[in-house]
């Protein structure tokens, strides 16, 4: 709401298909054109950088990987105001240990946990990508039990801050001082 959407870019796993009949159906509706995210070009939004950096090959995980539309998501590499950020959408353990080798030696300031923070992640890769804030988007009360006390654990013992849009709604990534912080606004009754 309150927002133009000018493009939709999305993965090339067209799955589950009645939400993707239904993005379309909204895009036709406002005359937004979808089409493929491309993989590793690099666009610039004004002061921002953005990088799509999965999904790459076919694979997107079978059953003993995870669930194979959740490892196709979109994932971005953003860069603003020196900060790096990685928005990793729902990719589970398999494309997570498949990412790592893209992001070899990498760091990120800010990382959104994968997949609302579940149960399913490859700790190692995530913690030594070294975010100084990890973001956990769920909604309160959800019936997965999102984010997963593990998940929470695993970045608390790694000194990493844990925030969580079920506990403090929206947030915001805010640099004041060169220190990345976030700013959060409660929407709840």
């Amino acid at each position: 709401r309150g927002r133009e959407i000018g493009l939709i870019e999305t993965t090339s796993l067209m799955s589950p298909e009645d939400r993707v009949v239904t993005v379309r159906e909204s895009a036709e509706q406002q005359a937004t054109p979808v089409r493929l995210a491309p993989l590793g070009i690099t666009r610039r939004v004004g002061d921002l950088r953005l990088e799509a950096i999965w999904p790459q090959g076919a694979g997107f995980g079978s059953d003993d990987e995870g669930s194979g539309p959740n490892n196709a998501s979109v994932v971005l590499l953003v860069e603003v105001a020196g900060v790096r950020l990685l928005l990793t959408g729902d990719i589970e353990p398999a494309a997570q240990s498949r990412l790592a080798r893209v992001l070899i030696d990498q760091r990120v300031d800010v990382l959104k946990v994968p997949h609302h923070g579940s149960r399913f992640q490859n700790f190692d890769f995530l913690t030594n990508l070294r975010p100084q804030v990890a973001l956990v988007s769920s909604g309160a009360d959800n019936d997965y039990g999102h984010p997963a006390p593990a998940t929470l654990s695993a970045f608390e013992q790694a000194g990493i801050e844990v925030w969580r849009t079920d506990e403090s709604g929206d947030l915001a990534v805010v640099v004041e001082a060169g220190q990345v912080t976030v700013g959060t606004h409660d929407f709840s009754p």
